[in-house]
Protein backbone atom coordinates (compact mmCIF):
# COMPACT_ATOMS: atom_id res chain seq x y z
CA UNK A 1 0.00 0.00 0.00
CA UNK A 2 1.73 3.03 -1.43
CA UNK A 3 2.27 6.03 0.94
CA UNK A 4 3.61 9.50 -0.37
CA UNK A 5 6.27 9.74 1.88
CA UNK A 6 9.22 7.23 2.70
CA UNK A 7 10.02 6.37 6.20
CA UNK A 8 13.44 6.53 7.66
CA UNK A 9 14.66 5.09 11.13
CA UNK A 10 13.76 8.45 12.96
CA UNK A 11 10.31 7.48 12.58
CA UNK A 12 10.13 4.30 14.08
CA UNK A 13 8.62 5.68 17.62
CA UNK A 14 6.04 7.69 15.17
CA UNK A 15 5.12 4.18 13.39
CA UNK A 16 4.35 1.97 16.23
CA UNK A 17 2.44 5.08 17.98
CA UNK A 18 0.21 4.70 14.64
CA UNK A 19 0.08 0.95 15.13
CA UNK A 20 -1.61 1.25 18.65
CA UNK A 21 -3.88 4.19 17.93
CA UNK A 22 -5.03 2.20 14.35
CA UNK A 23 -5.69 -0.73 16.81
CA UNK A 24 -7.40 0.41 19.49
CA UNK A 25 -9.36 2.80 17.45
CA UNK A 26 -9.26 2.49 13.54
CA UNK A 27 -8.07 4.59 10.69
CA UNK A 28 -10.98 7.21 10.81
CA UNK A 29 -10.73 7.96 14.65
CA UNK A 30 -6.79 7.96 14.83
CA UNK A 31 -5.76 11.74 15.12
CA UNK A 32 -2.17 13.38 14.63
CA UNK A 33 -2.50 14.73 17.96
CA UNK A 34 -2.86 11.09 19.52
CA UNK A 35 -0.15 9.81 17.35
CA UNK A 36 2.34 12.45 18.04
CA UNK A 37 1.36 12.07 22.14
CA UNK A 38 2.13 8.41 21.90
CA UNK A 39 5.03 8.87 19.99
CA UNK A 40 6.02 11.81 22.45
CA UNK A 41 6.93 14.28 19.55
CA UNK A 42 5.04 17.58 18.45
CA UNK A 43 2.27 18.07 16.34
CA UNK A 44 4.28 19.52 13.70
CA UNK A 45 6.89 17.17 13.94
CA UNK A 46 4.72 14.62 12.72
CA UNK A 47 3.25 16.21 9.80
CA UNK A 48 6.87 17.41 9.16
CA UNK A 49 7.91 13.01 9.26
CA UNK A 50 4.65 11.95 7.71
CA UNK A 51 2.66 14.88 5.86
CA UNK A 52 -0.83 13.01 7.29
CA UNK A 53 -2.57 10.54 9.14
CA UNK A 54 -3.10 8.19 5.83
CA UNK A 55 0.66 8.29 5.07
CA UNK A 56 1.56 6.98 8.62
CA UNK A 57 -0.91 4.64 8.25
CA UNK A 58 0.22 3.45 5.07
CA UNK A 59 3.95 3.35 6.42
CA UNK A 60 3.10 1.44 9.47
CA UNK A 61 0.71 -1.54 7.38
CA UNK A 62 4.24 -1.55 4.81
CA UNK A 63 6.48 -1.68 8.35
CA UNK A 64 3.90 -4.44 9.43
CA UNK A 65 4.07 -6.51 5.93
CA UNK A 66 7.90 -5.74 5.92
CA UNK A 67 8.41 -7.20 9.30
CA UNK A 68 6.09 -10.57 9.18
CA UNK A 69 8.05 -11.33 5.62
CA UNK A 70 11.18 -11.41 6.58
CA UNK A 71 10.05 -13.16 9.97
CA UNK A 72 8.54 -16.22 7.78
CA UNK A 73 11.38 -16.33 5.45
CA UNK A 74 13.18 -16.25 8.67
CA UNK A 75 11.78 -19.38 10.02
CA UNK A 76 11.73 -21.04 6.03
CA UNK A 77 12.68 -24.50 6.66
CA UNK A 78 15.55 -26.11 4.18
CA UNK A 79 14.14 -27.82 1.20
CA UNK A 80 13.23 -27.37 -2.84
CA UNK A 81 12.14 -23.41 -3.96
CA UNK A 82 8.89 -25.12 -4.07
CA UNK A 83 8.79 -26.10 -0.98
CA UNK A 84 10.24 -22.80 0.38
CA UNK A 85 7.57 -20.54 -1.52
CA UNK A 86 4.27 -23.01 -0.22
CA UNK A 87 5.36 -22.61 3.13
CA UNK A 88 6.33 -18.58 2.45
CA UNK A 89 2.46 -18.40 0.91
CA UNK A 90 0.58 -20.76 3.67
CA UNK A 91 2.69 -19.25 6.73
CA UNK A 92 2.61 -15.34 5.55
CA UNK A 93 -1.37 -15.64 5.13
CA UNK A 94 -1.72 -17.13 8.77
CA UNK A 95 0.54 -14.11 9.78
CA UNK A 96 -1.26 -11.13 8.28
CA UNK A 97 -4.45 -13.42 9.25
CA UNK A 98 -4.04 -13.15 12.79
CA UNK A 99 -2.53 -9.19 12.80
CA UNK A 100 -4.24 -6.91 15.36
CA UNK A 101 -3.63 -3.93 13.16
CA UNK A 102 -4.96 -5.08 10.03
CA UNK A 103 -8.08 -6.78 12.08
CA UNK A 104 -8.45 -3.33 13.41
CA UNK A 105 -8.82 -1.74 10.01
CA UNK A 106 -10.63 -4.45 8.54
CA UNK A 107 -13.26 -4.75 11.20
CA UNK A 108 -13.55 -0.88 11.53
CA UNK A 109 -12.68 0.66 8.21
CA UNK A 110 -12.66 -2.17 5.63
CA UNK A 111 -13.23 0.63 2.90
CA UNK A 112 -9.41 2.06 3.77
CA UNK A 113 -8.22 -1.09 2.00
CA UNK A 114 -10.88 -1.16 -0.84
CA UNK A 115 -8.50 0.61 -3.32
CA UNK A 116 -5.76 -1.80 -2.68
CA UNK A 117 -8.22 -4.60 -3.56
CA UNK A 118 -9.49 -3.48 -6.75
CA UNK A 119 -7.59 -0.37 -8.03
CA UNK A 120 -3.87 -0.87 -7.67
CA UNK A 121 -1.31 -2.38 -5.74
CA UNK A 122 0.45 -0.92 -2.57
CA UNK A 123 4.07 -0.74 -1.09
CA UNK A 124 3.24 -3.50 0.82
CA UNK A 125 1.45 -5.56 -1.24
CA UNK A 126 4.14 -5.15 -3.97
CA UNK A 127 6.80 -5.97 -0.80
CA UNK A 128 5.01 -9.64 -0.87
CA UNK A 129 4.74 -9.94 -4.60
CA UNK A 130 8.72 -9.27 -5.10
CA UNK A 131 9.33 -12.26 -2.28
CA UNK A 132 7.04 -14.58 -4.01
CA UNK A 133 9.32 -13.72 -7.35
CA UNK A 134 12.39 -14.32 -5.80
CA UNK A 135 11.12 -17.76 -4.64
CA UNK A 136 9.58 -18.78 -8.21
CA UNK A 137 13.06 -17.65 -9.59
CA UNK A 138 14.33 -20.16 -6.67
CA UNK A 139 12.09 -23.06 -7.39
CA UNK A 140 12.75 -22.17 -11.56
CA UNK A 141 16.24 -22.78 -10.72
CA UNK A 142 15.84 -26.08 -9.41
CA UNK A 143 13.39 -27.24 -11.40
CA UNK A 144 10.96 -27.69 -8.62
CA UNK A 145 8.18 -25.12 -10.27
CA UNK A 146 6.63 -24.43 -13.43
CA UNK A 147 5.58 -20.55 -13.61
CA UNK A 148 4.92 -18.10 -16.43
CA UNK A 149 4.93 -14.40 -16.27
CA UNK A 150 1.75 -14.14 -14.16
CA UNK A 151 2.25 -16.64 -11.69
CA UNK A 152 3.45 -14.23 -8.87
CA UNK A 153 0.70 -11.91 -9.71
CA UNK A 154 -2.18 -14.73 -8.95
CA UNK A 155 -0.67 -16.67 -5.92
CA UNK A 156 -0.60 -12.80 -4.04
CA UNK A 157 -4.52 -12.32 -5.14
CA UNK A 158 -4.81 -15.56 -4.17
CA UNK A 159 -3.25 -15.30 -0.67
CA UNK A 160 -4.54 -11.88 -0.57
CA UNK A 161 -8.18 -13.13 -0.82
CA UNK A 162 -7.73 -15.92 1.79
CA UNK A 163 -6.34 -13.21 4.35
CA UNK A 164 -8.87 -11.11 3.74
CA UNK A 165 -12.00 -13.46 4.21
CA UNK A 166 -10.11 -14.82 7.51
CA UNK A 167 -12.94 -13.02 9.77
CA UNK A 168 -15.18 -15.04 8.10
CA UNK A 169 -13.32 -18.62 7.95
CA UNK A 170 -12.58 -18.33 11.61
CA UNK A 171 -16.40 -17.32 12.33
CA UNK A 172 -17.00 -20.75 10.23
CA UNK A 173 -14.78 -22.90 11.96
CA UNK A 174 -12.68 -23.36 8.27
CA UNK A 175 -9.55 -20.90 8.81
CA UNK A 176 -7.34 -24.12 9.65
CA UNK A 177 -8.76 -26.57 6.95
CA UNK A 178 -8.95 -23.65 4.62
CA UNK A 179 -4.72 -22.96 4.92
CA UNK A 180 -4.28 -27.03 4.48
CA UNK A 181 -6.06 -26.51 1.38
CA UNK A 182 -4.29 -23.62 0.32
CA UNK A 183 -1.30 -25.32 0.96
CA UNK A 184 -2.53 -28.55 -1.50
CA UNK A 185 -4.00 -26.08 -4.45
CA UNK A 186 -0.15 -25.02 -4.30
CA UNK A 187 1.83 -28.28 -4.15
CA UNK A 188 0.07 -28.85 -7.31
CA UNK A 189 0.07 -25.87 -9.34
CA UNK A 190 3.30 -25.21 -8.93
CA UNK A 191 4.66 -28.82 -9.66
CA UNK A 192 6.44 -28.84 -12.95
CA UNK A 193 3.98 -30.91 -16.11
CA UNK A 194 4.36 -34.83 -15.46
CA UNK A 195 6.03 -34.58 -12.07
CA UNK A 196 4.09 -36.68 -9.31
CA UNK A 197 2.87 -34.72 -6.13
CA UNK A 198 3.69 -36.74 -3.15
CA UNK A 199 1.28 -36.11 -0.56
CA UNK A 200 -0.91 -33.87 -2.07
CA UNK A 201 -4.28 -35.80 -2.17
CA UNK A 202 -3.63 -37.03 1.47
Amino acid sequence: MTSQRTSGPGDEGILLATRASVVRHGVRRTTANDIAERAGVSRMTFYRRMGSVENAVLATLTREFRTAAADVRAASPAGTGREQLVHFAVQAVRVFATSELLESIAERDPEFLIPYVTDRFGASQQLILAQLEALIAEGLADHSIEAGEATATTLLLALQGVALSARLLRKSGTFEPTLKELERMLVRHLAPAGEGTPGAGS
